[in-house]
């Protein structure tokens, strides 16, 4: 299915309208995941969604817009290029401001798939009666006593190899505004499939990142990428590291 959409996106492109040459789409530009499909934009607004029972392939159109609290935001209307194969009429990607690298599909008001500019996304479990709805998982507790702990849970939406849990340490800023850090890894796997699931118990106890993943996507592509909690909404996310030094 990949290589097909790689040669619809293609064929799609040089049809492209002008209005996604005029929008910039950089930002969000690339690949997206979920734990089921893929998405590809381009730079220049084309998107070939990968459905399981066939590619969607079209056009995005900005869409300007204000949140509650007065911030400004672009969301991203689908314009398909077959719209008669679909039953919903209004289409959508919606950015959440509180985690940069996600946007919700909707349909017709309605929220539908999450997709993740990275193949592997990150949240916080409440409590162990949720957690026991994601068994079967790998677990990590780095507590040791301490309190009060978030249980983070890392899902996989795609297959990794050299898949790693690092707590790092001896974290500091260069002038350039790059964080070095050192890390010592609390888990470690040669191989994981789409879907699976790594839980940790760690207690968060300053402002600088302190727990990591790191793997290498099927597609060759080595990430590093640190949990952070969003200061606005208390909400984990996912920021892409230099390597770490150790």
């Amino acid at each position: 299915m990949k290589g097909f959409a790689a040669v619809l996106l293609a064929v799609c492109l040089a049809a492209a309208p002008a209005l996604a040459e005029k929008a910039d789409f950089g930002e969000i530009a690339g690949t997206w995941y979920t734990e089921e499909i893929s998405m590809d934009i381009t730079d220049k607004g084309r998107f070939v969604f990968g459905w399981n029972d066939g590619d969607w392939t079209g056009t995005l159109e900005a869409d300007p817009r204000t949140d509650e609290d007065g911030e400004e935001y672009t969301a991203w209307r689908l314009l398909l290029e077959e719209p008669d194969d679909v039953a919903w009429e209004d289409m959508e990607l919606v950015p959440e401001t509180d985690y940069p690298g996600k946007l919700t599909f909707r349909f017709d008001g309605h929220a539908g798939d999450e997709f993740y500019n990275v193949p592997v996304c990150v949240t916080e479990i409440a409590d162990e009666e949720e957690l026991e709805y994601y068994e079967p998982y790998d677990l990590i507790d780095d507590v040791d006593g301490e309190g009060p702990a978030v249980t983070v849970m890392f899902t996989l939406l795609r297959p990794a190899t050299d898949v790693a849990v690092l707590s790092m340490f001896d974290q500091e800023f260069d002038e350039d505004g790059n964080l070095g850090y050192n890390a010592d890894a609390l888990g470690w796997w040669a191989e994981l499939d789409s879907q699976e699931r790594i839980v940790v118990k760690h207690v968060f106890r300053g402002d600088l990142p302190e727990l990591s993943v790191s793997f290498l996507a099927e597609d060759g592509t080595q990430h590093d990428l640190a949990v952070e909690i969003s200061g606005r909404s208390g909400q984990l996310i996912l920021v892409p590291l230099l390597p770490s030094n150790g």
